[in-house]
C-alpha cells in the first residue's frame, strides 16, 4: 500500500513539474509585456495637433481607427457632446473654427437617452439595412428624432451613437455627413494611433482584410486553452455583401474591409450551415471574468462553464430562448450563435484603448443581433449580442497560415507593408506595438501603466 501511495505522489510530483516546464517554456515563447510613458491629458495644446488631423483628412472610412470630418471652409459642424470629454470637444471646435467652419455644440442627458428596450445606446430610429439600403443604393444609419429636426442646416454631424453603420450619410437627401466619435476621450484623442500614416494602415487593413475574406478555414488559438474552429462558405459571402456589404459602401461589394470600431470582421452564422467548434477561454480587458469556458458546437454554444455571475447570465439566456427563432440569418434557434470574428491592426493604440483595435486584438461575439432586426421586427424580444475581447497572446490560422502568431499580427512584417512604412520612418519603430499588457496572474486583469508626472504641467 505504501508502495502505491509512494507511486502516486511521485507521479503527480512529476506532472505538476512537467506542466510548470511546459508554462516556462510557452512563456518563454511570448514577448514581453510593454507600455508607452503615460501621461495625464489636460491641456489643449496636447490634443489639438490630432484634432487638426481628424478635422482635415478627407471624409472615407478606413479601418484601423482611422476616418475623417472632410471638413472645408465656409462648413457647419454639429458635434453632439453628451459622451465626449469637454477638452476633446474643445479641441474638435477650435480645429474646425482654424479652417473656417462654424461650429455648433449640443449636450443631451445620456441616462435619459439610454433607458430603451434595455439597450445602451441613444435612441434610434429603427431600420434594417438590408431591407431600406438595398433599394436606395446608399450609405446611411439610423438618427434620432432628436436629432433628426435639426441635422438639414449642417454639413457634419459628430458624436452620435446609433444603428446600422456608424459612418455614413443622413438626412432628408442623404447629404449630410455623419461619423460617431471614437475617440471621445482626450487621452484616446492624443494617441500616436490617430496621426498614423494613412497610406500605411491602408495597406495593413487591406492585407489583413484580403487575408480573412479570402480565407475558408480558420482555427483560433491562445495560451490560455482557446482553441475553436470554423469556416466560411460562399453563402456566408454573398450574405455578408447584402448586409454589411450594403450598409458601409451602399453596394454589395467585400472589396474593401468590412468593419466596425474600426476592427475588421467576419461573420461565421451567415454559413449555410454554421460549423464553429472548439471553445472559448477569457482572458481578457473587459468585466467577463478569466477562466469562463464557453463550449461551441455546430456553430452555436453547447455549454457554458464559470464564470460567476456572467456565466450564469450566459447559462439563463440560452435556457430561456434555446427555441425561440430569432429574425436574421440563424439557421436555427437560440441565442448562441457564433456571429463575429473581429480583428485590430493599429500597432499605436495603448493603454487609452479602445483596445479592440490594436492589431493582434481579437474579438468574438456570440449572439442573435448582428444586424439589428431584433427589435424592428419583434420588439418584445430581448436583444443578445455578447463581446469577448481576446487579448492575451491569440493566434489565428487562416487556411493554415499564421495571420496572428502570438499576438503579433503577421500582416505587420510583410516586406511591402516594411517598404511603406519607410517612406514615414524607422520601420521598426512604426511597425512595433507600443503596448503589450501586462496581466495580473490571480485576477486575469490587466495591470494598466502608471501614469507618469507630465514634465511640462504646472
Amino acid at each position: 500500500m505504501k508502495g502505491s501511495f509512494a507511486r502516486i505522489a511521485i507521479f503527480l510530483l512529476s506532472s505538476v513539474l512537467c506542466s510548470a516546464e511546459l508554462a516556462a517554456q510557452r512563456s518563454s515563447d511570448l514577448p514581453a509585456p510593454r507600455a508607452p510613458k503615460r501621461v495625464r491629458i489636460t491641456r489643449l495644446e496636447q490634443v489639438l495637433p490630432n484634432a487638426r488631423i481628424l478635422v482635415r483628412r478627407p471624409y472615407s472610412w478606413l479601418v484601423g481607427a482611422h476616418y475623417g470630418l472632410g471638413l472645408k471652409e465656409g462648413e457647419k459642424l454639429l458635434i453632439v457632446a453628451s459622451g465626449i470629454e469637454p477638452l476633446v470637444v474643445q479641441a474638435l471646435v477650435v480645429a474646425a473654427q482654424e479652417m473656417g467652419v462654424t461650429t455648433d455644440v449640443i449636450s443631451k442627458d445620456v441616462a435619459a437617452l439610454t433607458r430603451r428596450l434595455g439597450r445602451e445606446e441613444f435612441d434610434y430610429e429603427r431600420f434594417d439595412p438590408s431591407r431600406h439600403l438595398a433599394y436606395r443604393g446608399i450609405v446611411s444609419r439610423a438618427v434620432p428624432d432628436w436629432l433628426a429636426r435639426m441635422i438639414e442646416d449642417y454639413d457634419m454631424v459628430l458624436g452620435f451613437a446609433g444603428r446600422g453603420t456608424q459612418y455614413g450619410k443622413i438626412g432628408r437627401n442623404r447629404t449630410v455627413r455623419s461619423s460617431r466619435l471614437d475617440f471621445s476621450r482626450a487621452e484616446q484623442l492624443a494617441s500616436p494611433a490617430l496621426s498614423y500614416p494613412d497610406e500605411l494602415l491602408k495597406l495593413i487593413s487591406m492585407k489583413t482584410w484580403n487575408t480573412l475574406v479570402n480565407g475558408r478555414n480558420f482555427r483560433i488559438t491562445d495560451p490560455r486553452g482557446t482553441d475553436i474552429s470554423f469556416t466560411i462558405d460562399e453563402t456566408n459571402l454573398e450574405r455578408l455583401k447584402e448586409t454589411r456589404g450594403m450598409s458601409t459602401y451602399g453596394k454589395k461589394s467585400l472589396e474593401r474591409p468590412i468593419a466596425n470600431d474600426a476592427s475588421i470582421q467576419l461573420e461565421p452564422q451567415l454559413n449555410r450551415r454554421p460549423d464553429a467548434r472548439g471553445v472559448m477561454v477569457s482572458q481578457q480587458a473587459g468585466y467577463i471574468p478569466q477562466g469562463i469556458k464557453i463550449y461551441f458546437e455546430g456553430g452555436q454554444v453547447t455549454r457554458v462553464e464559470g464564470g460567476g455571475a456572467v456565466g450564469e447570465n450566459i447559462r439563463e439566456a440560452l435556457e430561456r430562448f434555446k427555441n425561440v427563432q430569432f429574425p436574421g440569418y440563424y439557421p436555427g434557434p437560440g441565442v448562441g450563435w457564433l456571429e463575429e470574428i473581429a480583428m485590430g491592426i493599429n500597432p499605436k493604440v495603448g493603454p487609452a484603448g479602445p483596445l479592440r483595435r490594436r492589431s493582434g486584438m481579437l474579438q468574438l461575439a456570440f449572439g442573435t443581433d448582428r444586424h439589428n432586426l431584433v427589435n424592428d421586427e419583434d420588439p418584445t424580444l430581448a436583444v443578445n449580442h455578447r463581446d469577448i475581447d481576446f487579448f492575451y497572446y491569440m493566434s489565428c490560422e487562416v487556411d493554415g497560415t499564421k495571420l496572428v502568431e502570438n499576438g503579433r499580427l503577421t500582416v505587420l512584417d510583410d516586406p511591402e507593408v516594411r517598404r511603406v512604412a519607410a517612406k514615414y520612418g524607422d520601420p521598426d519603430a512604426l511597425l512595433r506595438e507600443d503596448w503589450i499588457p501586462e496581466f495580473d496572474e490571480k485576477s486575469g486583469q490587466i495591470i494598466y501603466p502608471a501614469y507618469e508626472e507630465d514634465p511640462v504641467s504646472p
